[in-house]
């Protein structure tokens, strides 16, 4: 399945897209830049950067910094990734960063998410400004 997930709200993309996959079935994630979390921009800043300065460089715990890896260490957390069933559904997901010419004519129409457009209030942030405040590089 492949998902176009521009303004949709991440938290509520990881739980559908944590359900398609342990059902053994493929997930392509696109525009993972566009992706928004709900919530003002002050506090995300602040929870992010401080799950970033927490630890040591070198033994961790490690945030990603680019908007893919962003999204997938996000549906990481919904999945019991080190389990017998949660390994191999984790490599199940692929995300991208834009859309990639190969995936332009698969996008998959019956897949439904909530929108930024949505919420009842207008406090949210993208992915890619995130990950961008953090360090990260697009």
């Amino acid at each position: 399945m492949v998902i176009d997930a521009d303004k949709c709200i991440l938290g509520r993309l990881a739980v559908e897209v944590s359900k398609i996959v342990r059902l053994r079935k493929e997930v392509i994630i696109l525009n993972c830049e566009k992706i928004v979390i709900s919530g003002s921009r002050k506090y995300i800043l602040e929870h992010y950067l401080t799950r970033l300065h927490r630890g040591s460089t070198e033994k961790g715990p490690f945030q990603p910094k680019k908007a893919d890896r962003f999204v997938r260490r996000t549906i990481r957390g919904m999945l019991n990734y080190k389990g017998f069933y949660g390994k191999p559904a984790y490599a199940r997901i692929k995300t991208f960063i834009g859309v990639p010419d190969e995936y332009k004519n698969l996008i998959s129409k019956d897949f439904k998410c909530k929108k930024s457009s949505d919420l009842m209030h207008n406090k949210f942030m993208p992915v890619g400004e995130l990950c961008t405040q953090l360090g990260g590089k697009l």
